[in-house]
């Protein structure tokens, strides 16, 4: 099942890499300009798996970085903020008797 949404999410950021790159330049230009082969950018628009650098940089360089970074940063301080709210209630309480 994890392998599923790994490939969905692979997909998803695909298809957007795609669409985004398709508006300004080819596979060939963005593989230039990124420092990849024309066959990675093909790779990850397939939603194939390749090297997260590589994957990472040409997000970054097709400005899609920051909505990836916004989602998990999200999703970070969320988990924190729930460990915080945990850690305080599980405090114990001291007795009032002196």
């Amino acid at each position: 099942m994890m392998q599923n949404k790994a490939d969905e999410l692979l997909k998803s950021i695909g298809k957007l890499v795609k669409n985004v790159r398709s508006e300004t330049m080819d596979q060939s230009e963005l593989g230039k300009r990124v420092g990849v082969s024309r066959t990675t950018i093909s790779s990850i628009e397939r939603g194939i798996g390749v090297n997260s650098k590589s994957l990472f940089n040409v997000v970054s360089f097709l400005d899609l970085a920051d909505l990836i970074q916004a989602a998990v940063n999200e999703r970070a301080e969320l988990i924190e903020a729930n460990r915080s709210r945990k850690a305080r209630n599980n405090r114990e309480e001291l007795s009032n008797d002196f």
